[in-house]
C-alpha cells in the first residue's frame, strides 16, 4: 500500500532523502551548557541531605538506656543512630542494640522504640555462672546440697552456679547439719567455703551396783562401768541385771554436754504372788493399796513382809502377812468365810412364805442368817400381793422388818411384766434406747476404735491430752443427760444443792462426790436388778467387777468417744469446730454469769448464770444432752497425766488420789475448758460437777 499524502510530490511512488554535510556546534556553545548542569548537582545533593536529616530528626525519638552493670557498653546496630547528650535518635520500631560487660552474657537482641517522644529502657545483664569450692572438716562421709538438691558430698567444686543466694547443707552421721546461705558472685569467679562440721554428740559415763548392761534405746552398747558417746535427742537409758528391776531413765542429751549418770544402786528384782480365792472376784490390797482382784498375780517387794488383805461383799476380810524373795514366785490360795448377819421378818398374813435368791426358807415370819451381800426376798401368799425387795445384812448385825402384804384389791394395777408393789424397769439388752425405774434414758453404743486427746499445735490444748488410740468392743448404755437433784434424792434424801436456785428437782445434782455417785450407780443396780458394778464395804469402794452390767459412771474413754466421735471422725466442740459457740448451743460462762466468774464469751448469751435444768438445750450429733456446759461430769477413771497407748475398753488406772473429770460447765468459757478433749481432774466435791450414768449391754 503507498502512504497518501495531500503534497502531490510526497504521494509520489518514491521518497527520496537527501545526504548533508555535518557541521558541529561551535565550542563556546557546548562549554558553556555543560558548566551550568554541574553546579546544580552538589546544591541538589545537599539541599537531599538536609531534607532527609530533617526528616529523620523530625520523626525520630529521644531513647536512653538504663544498664546494669553501668560499666556495661551499649551498641545500636543500625546505619544511623546519633547520640545527644546520653541519648540516642532513633525512630519509632525494632531496633537492634546490643550491651555487653566482662562477667556477664551479653544482650543482643531487639528493642521495640515507640513513639513517646522521650523514653527509657532498661537492660540488666546477667553475670555469667560462678564456680564453688566446697572444702569439708573433718574429712567424714557426707551428703552436700545445694538448694535442695543433691550434688554428692564434699570436698567437692561445685561448677556453673547461677549467681544469687544458694542454700548450702552438708549432712553426716553423728555430726549436726550444716546449714548456711552464701551469695554466689557468678561473673565465672571461683569462691570458697569452708564447712567446718560439729559434732552431735555427748560425752556419756555410767556406772552400776552391780554390773548391768546399758541399752540405750533398744541396743545394748555394753556393760557398767561405760563410757561412750550419746547422740543429742530424746534418749531411753536402761540398765539390766539378771535378779535386779531394770533401771530406766529418760535423757535430753545436748550435744557437747557431758551426761555423767555416776554409779546406779540397781534394786532387787520383785518376786511375784499369785493369789487365789474361793469365791474368786475378792478385791485385793497390799498395805492398804488396792492391786487387783483375786485370781491374780501381784509384783510384791522383794524379802519384805507385806499384809495382804482379801475383801469380798458378803464374806470376812481375811488378812496375811506374805514374804516373797528377789526374783522368785509363791502363790496364796484362800477361801473366804462368809460375813452373816441375820434378818428378822415378821409378816402378815400368818402363812404368808419366804424365798431368799430363790430359794423357799419357809414360813416368812422367821429369822434367817445371811452372808453380808444383797439378797432377792420374795414373800407371797394366796389372795395377796406378793411382795419382792432386795436386802442386804450387815456382818454381825441383826435386821429387823414388819411386812404386811396387800391384797390384790388394795394393789394398783402393775404393769405388765412386774412383780409386787414396785415396778420393775424394762431394760433390753441390745436396745437402742433403755430406760432406768428412775426414768433415765441410757443410749447404746456398739463402740469403735478412736483417737482421743489432742494434737500438740491445737488451740488451747494442754500436756495431759497426750493423743492415744483406744478400741472399745465392749457395747455400752451411755445417759442421755445429767443425773437429777429429784433422782439423785430418790437414793438420799437429805442431798441439798450449793444454792437454792441449783436446788430444784429439774437441775443437775452437783456438789457431791465421785464415791457418793458410784454408791448411787450401786444402789439403782439393785434397785432395777442388776449386778452391782462397784464392789463397796461400809461406803468404801474396794474395786469393781468388770464382768457384771449394773450401773457405773462412763469410763473417760467412752464419755469422750462418745462426745467426739462423727462418723469416723473427731470432733472439737460439741457444737462444731468453730469457736467461740455462733450461736444458743449450751450453758457456759455467758454475760449473764459475768458476777459469779471472771472470764465469760463475750457476746454470747445463754439466759442462765448458773445451772440449767438438764437437757434445756439441744442435743449434740450422737443424741447426748449437756456434754458440754451445764455442769461438768465425774467418770469413772482414776487421774493419770499420761494415759496408756491402744488399750481395749481402758477402766484407767487401778489406783489413784484423784478422778478424771470430763466436760465443761457453767462457768467455764475459755478455748482450752470447751473442748471435748479437756480433761479435769479432783479429789473433792465440786459445786459444778455433777455425773451422769452408764453400763455394759453385756
Amino acid at each position: 500500500m503507498k502512504p497518501e499524502h495531500d503534497d502531490p510530490a510526497v504521494n509520489s511512488d518514491s521518497i527520496v532523502i537527501a545526504a548533508t554535510k555535518f557541521r558541529p556546534a561551535p565550542p563556546e556553545i557546548v562549554s558553556r551548557k555543560l558548566g551550568v548542569r554541574w553546579v546544580l548537582v552538589p546544591i541538589l545533593a545537599v539541599i537531599g541531605v538536609l531534607v532527609w536529616m530533617l526528616w529523620y530528626v523530625v520523626t525520630a525519638r529521644a531513647v536512653g538506656f538504663s544498664i546494669a552493670p553501668e560499666t556495661a557498653s551499649v551498641y545500636i546496630l543500625e546505619p544511623l543512630a546519633p547520640q545527644i547528650g546520653g541519648k540516642w535518635l532513633l525512630r519509632p520500631g525494632p531496633r537492634r542494640v546490643r550491651v555487653e560487660a566482662p562477667g556477664y552474657t551479653a544482650f543482643d537482641d531487639f528493642i521495640e522504640i515507640s513513639s513517646a517522644n522521650i523514653q527509657n529502657h532498661a537492660v540488666d545483664l546477667v553475670p555469667l555462672p560462678g564456680h564453688l569450692d566446697i572444702r569439708v572438716e573433718p574429712l567424714v562421709d557426707n551428703a552436700l546440697f545445694i538448694d535442695g538438691e543433691p550434688l554428692g558430698s564434699a570436698p567437692t567444686l561445685a561448677r556453673e552456679l547461677a549467681a544469687g543466694e544458694r542454700e548450702i547443707v552438708v549432712e553426716a552421721k553423728r555430726y549436726l547439719p550444716y546449714q548456711t546461705i552464701l551469695e554466689i558472685e557468678g561473673k565465672g569467679i571461683e569462691q570458697t567455703l569452708n564447712v567446718v562440721l560439729q559434732p552431735a554428740w555427748a560425752a556419756f559415763n555410767v556406772d552400776s551396783n552391780p554390773a548391768a548392761i546399758v541399752i540405750v534405746d533398744g541396743e545394748a552398747l555394753g556393760s557398767t562401768p561405760l563410757t561412750d558417746e550419746l547422740i543429742q535427742g530424746r534418749r531411753r537409758l536402761e540398765l539390766r541385771a539378771d535378779g535386779y528391776k531394770p533401771w530406766i531413765k529418760n535423757l535430753n542429751v545436748s550435744a557437747g554436754k557431758a551426761v555423767n549418770l555416776g554409779t546406779v544402786v540397781m534394786a532387787k528384782a520383785d518376786g511375784v504372788l499369785s493369789v487365789t480365792s474361793t469365791p474368786s472376784g475378792a478385791s485385793i490390797t497390799v498395805d492398804g493399796k488396792y492391786r487387783g482382784q483375786t485370781p491374780t498375780q501381784i509384783p510384791m517387794a522383794p524379802d519384805k513382809s507385806q499384809k495382804i488383805a482379801l475383801v469380798l461383799e458378803g464374806y470376812k476380810t481375811l488378812e496375811r502377812e506374805v514374804s516373797v524373795a528377789s526374783a522368785k514366785s509363791d502363790s496364796l490360795d484362800v477361801t473366804l468365810e462368809p460375813a452373816l448377819g441375820t434378818i428378822e421378818l415378821i409378816t402378815s398374813p400368818s402363812n404368808a412364805e419366804l424365798l431368799v435368791d430363790g430359794e423357799l426358807v419357809g414360813n416368812a415370819t422367821t429369822s434367817v442368817q445371811l452372808a453380808a451381800h444383797p439378797h432377792e426376798f420374795v414373800i407371797r401368799a394366796p389372795g395377796y400381793a406378793t411382795y419382792q425387795t432386795t436386802v442386804t445384812p450387815r456382818a454381825n448385825t441383826t435386821k429387823r422388818y414388819r411386812v404386811r402384804l396387800k391384797t390384790s384389791t388394795e394393789m394398783p394395777t402393775a404393769p405388765r411384766g412386774t412383780s409386787g408393789p414396785r415396778a420393775r424397769p424394762n431394760i433390753p439388752i441390745g436396745g437402742e434406747v433403755m430406760t432406768t425405774s428412775a426414768g433415765q434414758e441410757l443410749k447404746l453404743f456398739r463402740g469403735g476404735s478412736g483417737v482421743l486427746g489432742s494434737p500438740a499445735r491445737m488451740p488451747g490444748r494442754q500436756s495431759n491430752e497426750i493423743e492415744r488410740e483406744v478400741r472399745l468392743q465392749r457395747p455400752f448404755y451411755l445417759a442421755r443427760k445429767e443425773v437429777t437433784n429429784a433422782q439423785y434424792r430418790a437414793f438420799l434424801a437429805l442431798h441439798q444443792a450449793a444454792s437454792q436456785t441449783a436446788n430444784t428437782d429439774e437441775m443437775p445434782a452437783a456438789g457431791i462426790t465421785w464415791e457418793a455417785a458410784v454408791l448411787y450407780c450401786n444402789w439403782l443396780s439393785r434397785e432395777d436388778g442388776l449386778e452391782p458394778f462397784y464392789q463397796i464395804k461400809y461406803g468404801d469402794v474396794l474395786g469393781v467387777n468388770p464382768a457384771a452390767t449394773g450401773y457405773r459412771l462412763p469410763t473417760e474413754a467412752e464419755w469422750e468417744w462418745a462426745a467426739r466421735d462423727r462418723e469416723g471422725a473427731s470432733a472439737i466442740f460439741s457444737w462444731g469446730e468453730q469457736f467461740p459457740p455462733r450461736e444458743k448451743v449450751g450453758n457456759f460462762a455467758d454475760s449473764s454469769a459475768s458476777n459469779t466468774v471472771k472470764k465469760t464469751l463475750s457476746g454470747y448469751s445463754d439466759g442462765f448464770s448458773t445451772a440449767a435444768p438438764v437437757g434445756s438445750f439441744a442435743a449434740d450429733a450422737n443424741g447426748l444432752y449437756d456434754m458440754s456446759g451445764n455442769v461438768a461430769e465425774w467418770v469413772h477413771d482414776f487421774y493419770d497425766a499420761s494415759p496408756p497407748q491402744d488399750v481395749v475398753d481402758p477402766l484407767g488406772s487401778p489406783a489413784g488420789q484423784e478422778h478424771v473429770i470430763k466436760g465443761s460447765s457453767w462457768r467455764d468459757a475459755s478455748i482450752t475448758n470447751l473442748r471435748l478433749a479437756y480433761r479435769g481432774h479432783a479429789q473433792a466435791p465440786q459445786p459444778h460437777v455433777g455425773f451422769r450414768i452408764a453400763r455394759y449391754a453385756q
